[in-house]
């Protein structure tokens, strides 16, 4: 008995160990030889216990003691491996970025019916008063998890599951997680509360916890960015990123895809480009700011103390919502002068395919500043903004908000030209009033050269009509356009009717047939 027990002993704590935490069955992470070395120790202690001299060591003692050496001077070694003396050009390698040179490349021109409007925190604010409105208990047995940008047949939308709120919850509610939220990005008043019960979680305990079911199948695996997403069919499943190491236990390399039926727990695994389509993240965020910290940090190599040509990214990432898919980004700025950008890096969280534009201008938290100027009267905020792209302009979209949270108006701010800065309280308003403002401060791209082109449209008014609260849709004799004109910014177009003799100045800079003016003048009234 005696002898089997260090054994029994040994086996026992690396069982738990391995229950418990879980550790990466690999050696090419750090977690599993250091559950070893800890066994090895304790066996190694339970073998020393009667012996009393150095003569009394034996074949047990030699073999434990062996093992947490071997273990031991495996860690010591991989760590020393995994330096950055030795790894930096695989980890400068990580980032798989392609230089671009023009904007239009990388961010194309914004579609605005498809502009995301809402953050996370709209969009969380949304669907609490959704689960209120729906049913007030539910949210004292469940709470709302973290939210996921997807697409969904096309759009853009916030979607957030809902998970059990502690210990008990999850022992009295096991398999009944009521469903999900669904929040459109670019409509305040599109939210939805899908029923679809559901068991496992992030937040679920033994069978029910998602990370200790996908152990048991893919141990071999890192596991990160547990998002929740849905298909075009409305159906949510969960989808996991499992990864390797390139080099001893360092600089991480994604290996594929799991996505898991929440209800049934059935698990899948794609590796890299093999997801189906409606998965948009196979590379988490946090996967995209280590590799572009890499990419910043060894640019110009190892050794480089004088941080020459060094990169880093400004505070913070946001989306852009190009082609139908949705993309992570940030401003590249020089170590050491933070108050500019050197350029913008869009990142396909798909396919791990980054692109660096080279654009100087202002960064967001530049942006932020210059916008928040505009209504410091009335105290509103800048949310983080969004890069978009605005007939070649680069642009910084920003939503504007109240003491309460709640969206008050939308901002635009030009990436180079930091007077070219505006606001409006509904998002028509403030692309019209930053249309006038390049066209007064001069854009960059392709409104600078349209600025000594503004054109004028003149006619009689075949038709006018009330587009919105605050807007009216005038068509022209002779003329297919539609031209929107803003009542508050030109009072008589309230007073124009058919027949009336006008021009409607404007650049014609996008193709949804609706054109906004810039000046309006009814001849007509005297």
């Amino acid at each position: 008995m005696k002898k089997v027990l260090p054994l029994f002993l040994g086996l026992l704590l690396l069982v738990v160990s391995v229950y418990l935490f879980m550790p990466v069955l690999s050696f090419n992470f750090l977690q599993l030889p250091f559950i070893l070395l800890i066994v090895f120790f304790v066996l190694f202690l339970t073998t020393l216990i009667g012996v009393k001299q150095a003569e009394d060591v034996g074949f047990k003692q030699k073999i434990t003691g062996g093992l947490f050496i071997i273990v031991l001077v495996y860690m010591l070694v991989a760590l020393i491996g995994s330096s950055s003396f030795f790894t930096w050009k695989t980890k400068l390698g990580e980032l798989n970025i392609k230089e671009i040179s023009t904007f239009d490349e990388s961010v194309p021109n914004v579609d605005m019916q498809n502009l995301v409007i809402l953050d996370e925190d709209d969009a969380r604010r949304a669907s609490e008063k959704l689960i209120t409105e729906k049913d007030p208990s539910m949210g004292s047995l469940f709470q709302i998890g973290e939210g996921t940008l997807s697409v969904v047949n096309d759009k853009p939308y916030w979607v957030f599951p809902m998970e059990y709120r502690g210990f008990f919850k999850w022992i009295s509610n096991r398999g009944e997680i009521p469903g999900f939220l669904k929040v459109s990005a670019t409509n305040f008043n599109e939210a939805e509360f899908v029923s679809y019960k559901f068991a496992v979680s992030p937040t679920g305990y033994l069978g029910d916890d998602l990370k200790r079911s996908l152990y048991f199948q893919y141990g071999q695996y890192g596991l990160t960015d547990f998002s929740f997403e849905i298909d075009d069919e409305g159906k949510g499943y969960w989808v996991v990123t499992a990864y390797t190491h390139d080099t001893w236990i360092s600089t991480m390399k994604v290996a594929g895809t799991i996505i898991v039926d929440p209800v049934t727990k059935e698990m899948v695994y794609y590796p890299v480009n093999e997801q189906p389509k409606w998965v948009d993240r196979v590379y988490s965020m946090a996967t995209f700011d280590t590799q572009l910290n890499w990419y910043g940090k060894y640019i110009n190599g190892w050794w480089n103390p004088s941080d020459e040509g060094k990169l880093t990214d400004t505070e913070g990432k946001g989306y852009v919502f190009k082609d139908g898919e949705i993309y992570f980004y940030t401003g590249l700025t020089s170590v050491g002068k933070d108050s500019a950008t050197t350029g913008f890096v869009i990142y396909n969280p798909r396919t791990g395919e980054a692109y660096y534009n080279r654009i100087s201008g202002s960064i967001e938290q530049k942006a932020i500043g210059l916008m928040e100027e505009l209504v410091q009267n009335a105290g509103y905020k800048a949310s983080y903004p969004y890069l978009l792209n605005i007939n070649g302009e680069a642009t910084y979209f920003s939503t504007l908000k109240g003491n309460s949270g709640n969206v008050v108006g939308y901002g635009f701010a030009s990436v180079q030209n930091y007077k070219a800065v505006a606001w409006g309280k509904t998002l028509r308003e403030a692309q019209t009033e930053y249309n006038r403002a390049l066209l007064r401060e001069g854009g960059t791209n392709a409104l600078s050269d349209q600025t000594l082109d503004l054109k004028n449209a003149k006619g009689l008014i075949s038709r006018i009509g009330t587009l919105t609260e605050g807007y009216y849709i005038i068509k022209l004799e002779n003329d297919d356009m539609l031209y929107v004109v803003n009542s508050e910014q030109f009072p008589m177009v309230s007073l124009s009717s058919a027949g009336d003799q006008v021009t409607i100045s404007h650049l014609k800079v996008d193709d949804t047939g609706k054109i906004d003016a810039i000046d309006y003048v009814n001849h007509s009234i005297k």
